[in-house]
């Protein structure tokens, strides 16, 4: 019979690189709008930070791809900004790393993370 400590470890998820990210991640579901490759698809997100964004996706795009992106924030502000995709895995989705980040969008986000704890 197997203990509850087994059961457990079976059934575990663990986020890619977690011990690579630098910026506090928060939960964050929005439509995400995603240009790449000549192809532009409305996505959900799962979370994001400063430095970038989880999207869920089917058939996410490969790492290296360079995107633009457009979505709200949970407080109503606007966010169009470029990234690059540096996780990619099928059937859950990618990691987007902002690329070249304006200001405003920086603080706006940084307000946001700091504002859902």
């Amino acid at each position: 019979m197997e203990d509850a400590e087994d059961r457990t470890e079976q059934h575990e998820f663990i986020t890619p690189q977690v011990e690579k990210r630098r910026h506090r991640r928060v939960k964050l579901a929005t439509q995400v709008t995603c240009e790449a490759i000549g192809r532009e698809d409305i996505m959900l997100t799962r979370d994001v930070s400063t430095g970038g964004m989880f999207v869920t996706a089917q058939r996410p795009l490969p790492v290296g791809s360079a995107v633009a992106l457009s979505f709200h924030l949970g407080n109503g502000t606007s966010i169009s900004c470029t990234g690059k995709v540096v996780y990619s895995q099928q059937g859950m989705g990618m990691g987007i790393e902002f690329v070249g980040l304006p200001d405003d969008c920086t603080a706006a986000l940084q307000k946001f993370v700091d504002a859902s704890n």
